[in-house]
């Protein structure tokens, strides 16, 4: 199984800066290793856009419904037609979505051909008062969908932009909790994930991707990141 590098580009870039930072990856593509997954705002989706094997396109979310009237929302299968493989889901950036809401997305996203990434993680309150094995437990229940492939991603909310990531037994031991929970194997990483880091955290065991976010947006850093990972695992 290959390992997922995630680029969640939030509300940056646009369709020219998408399609050259796409064309660099495509050109060094024989150098790449892990699978990627560039996820950038849906304006800057181009039509037509020639992706080497390697490197899919993700969306950063998409409504439980197929069409309707829900303004400034967009569709499962809208996201599969503009050529979508994955999408992330259940963010916490996305406010005040119910755990039920991201279940019945991925449940839709599923059906509509996507793979989706479901974002789970305790918010800074709850890391301190030790109660991360019970956040992380009610939302494998109540937000991930009993059926279809997808992936996890454990990503604490404290940890998200705030420079600060889990020590590597913290992170491996909720990695532990998903699995028991879920039965599912393919599990990431994400929250300030960097090039300076990134060689730490793929000394955790199980542990399968990374959710990155500011650490995408520039070429030179991701592509660090690229390398770092593919030569842990050459030399594995």
């Amino acid at each position: 199984m290959s390992f997922l590098i995630v680029a969640n580009w939030k509300m940056n870039g646009t369709r020219s800066s998408f399609v050259n930072f796409i064309g660099k990856l495509n050109n060094k593509s024989n150098e790449i290793t892990s699978k990627l997954v560039i996820c950038p705002p849906f304006t800057s989706f181009p039509s037509n856009i020639e992706l080497n094997n390697n490197i899919k396109i993700g969306g950063q979310n998409c409504h439980h419904k197929e069409f309707g009237s829900y303004t400034g929302e967009i569709s499962a299968g809208m996201l599969k037609e503009i050529g979508c493989s994955y999408v992330i889901l259940g963010h916490s950036e996305r406010a005040h979505e119910k755990d039920s809401e991201i279940k019945l997305k991925s449940k839709t996203a599923i059906e509509s051909g996507l793979h989706p990434i479901i974002c789970v993680g305790e918010n800074s309150e709850d890391y301190k008062n030790k109660k991360t094995k019970e956040v992380i437990e009610y939302q494998c229940k109540n937000r991930l969908p009993t059926q279809g492939e997808y992936t996890i991603a454990y990503e604490p909310i404290w940890a998200i932009g705030t420079g600060n990531v889990p020590n590597n037994d913290a992170i491996a031991e909720v990695i532990e909790i998903i699995k028991l929970c879920t039965g599912k194997k393919h599990i990431i990483y994400g929250g300030s994930v960097s090039s300076e880091n990134i060689g730490n955290l793929l000394s955790i065991p199980n542990l399968l991707g990374v959710l990155i976010g500011s650490a995408s947006l520039d070429f030179d850093h991701f592509y660090q990141i690229i390398q770092q990972v593919k030569k842990k695992f050459s030399l594995n």
